[in-house]
């Protein structure tokens, strides 16, 4: 068991900073204003890049108990908290009430990888409010989930993505077998949170903080570096498997394709491909042509090599 005593705890803007004990065993809290977690660390000294203070000093002075809270978290979260022994419990030492979701993000587990919260053994939402001791169990999305179907937090059969900048191969990847993936390598943050909420896209990073942020409703963390795996890790959290098209979407610009007959693109062919190839395809969007030639040839064996894959995870799955 351990301390996730890295940040500070705050609820709906608020921070609680500790001043003293009282002879009586409770604890004197200053109350100020935040717009992110503070790490403890740079208390009372500057903030990281990513995170940012602002107190008003005096504004409140509260006299109140602190408790603790014990988190167990489930699946593969443990690979959010970093913890070197792979532990999956922590505890949380809080002076005021707090949301259940400001408790799990503070601990480094972003809410759009949270399927279950369990209080009591009984599901609660991300609003639900912490003010005593609890227990809490807090689960990932599963593929096949036994516990609460009613009470899931997160939706499955997504098929609309938006990805960072960093996920460039894997964009690729989704695209190439059918699925909408919106791409910009020099996107900002605010850019992939505007397209995300205007059509309503899941997003994919590997930017913990990103993931977040408060208007993501669906997204992912893929937690291999590895293209392939990566796309697999995506279809596995969406439930994609039965919704692959190859070949139906531009690998450059995320539009249609559409059939053509030869005589209408011929203009821009070469000369050999006019005389060895009669099937082409169009982009919707960008006009670029395609046709079975030696590329669609390392395309294939690239859907091939992610198809056998998947088919080595289900018999995995089926031996358990």
């Amino acid at each position: 068991m351990r301390r996730c005593g890295k940040f500070l705890a705050a609820h709906d803007g608020k921070l609680s900073i500790r001043a003293a004990d009282s002879a009586d065993g409770k604890s004197i809290f200053i109350m100020g204003r935040m717009s992110r977690w503070v790490l403890a660390g740079s208390w009372p000294g500057r903030a990281g890049p990513r995170l940012s203070m602002r107190i008003r000093k005096g504004e409140l002075v509260s006299e109140v108990s602190s408790f603790t809270i014990r988190l167990s978290f489930h699946g593969d979260l443990a690979f959010f908290l970093k913890s070197k022994a792979g532990n999956k419990i922590v505890e949380r030492r809080l002076g005021e009430k707090t949301s259940v979701k400001d408790v799990i993000e503070s601990c480094g587990v972003p809410h759009p990888e949270i399927d279950l919260i369990l209080v009591k053994g009984q599901p609660v939402d991300f609003s639900h409010i912490l003010e005593r001791e609890q227990e809490i169990d807090v689960y990932p999305v599963q593929s096949q989930p036994t516990l609460f179907h009613e009470n899931r937090l997160q939706a499955k059969g997504i098929d609309r993505f938006i990805a960072d900048g960093h996920l460039g191969k894997l964009a690729r990847d989704l695209r190439l077998l059918g699925f909408d993936v919106v791409y910009d390598r020099d996107a900002q943050d605010r850019q992939l949170l505007a397209v995300m909420e205007i059509d309503n896209r899941a997003l994919l990073t590997r930017d913990r903080w990103l993931l977040m942020h408060k208007v993501v409703q669906h997204g992912y963390y893929p937690r291999s570096q590895d293209a392939a795996e990566q796309t697999i890790e995506v279809m596995r959290r969406f439930d994609l498997f039965s919704a692959i098209a190859p070949f139906t979407r531009c690998l450059r610009c995320n539009a249609l394709l559409e059939k053509v007959e030869k005589a209408e693109v011929m203009e821009k062919l070469e000369r050999l491909t006019r005389i060895h190839y009669e099937q082409f395809r169009r982009c919707t969007g960008c006009g670029q042509i395609y046709w079975p030639g030696s590329h669609f040839d390392k395309l294939r064996a690239r859907i091939e090599g992610i198809r056998a894959m998947l088919a080595a995870e289900s018999r995995s799955e089926n031996q358990i």
